[in-house]
């Protein structure tokens, strides 16, 4: 079953009487395993930032495991579990069949899949974003920035997630103009930086101005390839302006800290159930990084409004070819 969560449920969540962290026998500990570097600047460093939020605000014990191939991730989990871990997240679609083969064995540990939609009793839970929705806001911007009328995504392996970014990309943009030219193209990799640049710069030199991209190391690749080329790029998932101010205009995002408070605070307040969440606009769990900079004036009055009226559409379920 999936349940559309509104914000205000479970954010106002309050700690119930979590000791310091350090009396371990008190305090909530919580694993968060990646399948790739806190520094790739889009969907590992979006949970770092947010599981270090989450320790901060809920005074748990974290645990952080980076770069995890599929092959270990089974292994990690049991780790974590056989330790007594009270919740284990793991960052990605590809946990969901690993937790629903031991999730049994450890009735008190709470296993959250993110970007995933699974669900098992007593104690498997996910937190998914709606991916489209924000493929789609992003598509509009980059639709009304580009000169050519020729854009790109690249991304790094077509999992659902991905492909539905990669759809709303498209849609979004033709929304904003029907003559604009859509690329698209995979990588093959989530981690492998060189191919990311090389895919990129592919669709640059078939007259792309406007890139995005998906993935994890990847997008690295991509942001690299438009700074080199001087084109104009859309983060995803983690506010990714610091990275190339001179390139980003503005980010897609995916608000995996919202992902994780939502999961940590429904934990300790006893309202989490063996459901799958989906978080959109309403729920902030997507939603658009500012303008700034040299981009801060890209848009004119008029195409500022229809991206905030596009937004207000989404919201209010005014659009009819969301992915």
């Amino acid at each position: 079953m999936t349940h559309r969560l509104r914000a205000a449920a479970l954010l106002t969540a309050i700690p119930l009487g979590l000791a310091p962290l350090g009396a371990a026998a008190d305090t909530l500990r919580v694993a968060l395993v990646l399948p790739g570097s806190i520094t790739d600047g889009t969907f590992n460093s979006a949970a770092h930032q947010g599981i270090l939020a989450a320790q901060e605000k809920y005074d748990i014990e974290v645990s952080i495991r980076e770069n995890t191939d599929f092959a270990q991730i089974t292994e990690v989990l049991l780790s974590y579990a056989r330790e007594g871990y009270d919740v284990v997240i793991g960052h990605g679609f590809q946990f969901a069949e690993p937790v629903l083969e031991i999730h049994a064995d450890f009735p008190d540990t709470w296993f959250i899949v993110n970007t995933a939609i699974v669900a098992a009793e007593p104690n498997v839970a996910s937190f998914d974003n709606r991916w489209g929705d924000a493929g789609y806001i992003a598509g509009a911007v980059a639709a009304l920035v580009s000169e050519k009328g020729v854009i790109g995504h690249i991304g790094g392996i077509p999992v659902p997630v991905i492909e539905d970014y990669n759809a709303g990309f498209e849609r979004g943009a033709k929304r904003m103009n029907p003559d604009v030219r859509v690329l698209s193209a995979y990588v093959g990799s989530f981690s492998d930086i060189a191919r990311g640049a090389e895919i990129t710069t592919s669709l640059i030199e078939q007259g792309a101005d406007v890139v995005t991209s998906t993935g994890n190391e990847n997008v690295v690749g991509t942001i690299q390839a438009a700074a080199q080329a001087g084109v104009m790029a859309i983060g995803t998932a983690f506010d990714s302006y610091a990275f190339a101010p001179e390139t980003i205009v503005t980010t897609a995002l995916i608000n995996m800290g919202v992902n994780i408070d939502l999961a940590i605070g429904s934990i300790v307040d006893g309202t989490i159930r063996p459901e799958s969440y989906v978080l959109g606009l309403n729920e902030d769990g997507i939603g658009l990084a500012p303008f700034r900079g040299k981009f801060e004036t890209i848009l004119s009055a008029d195409e500022r409004a229809a991206v905030d009226g596009l937004i207000e559409d989404i919201r209010a379920g005014r659009v009819d070819d969301l992915p």
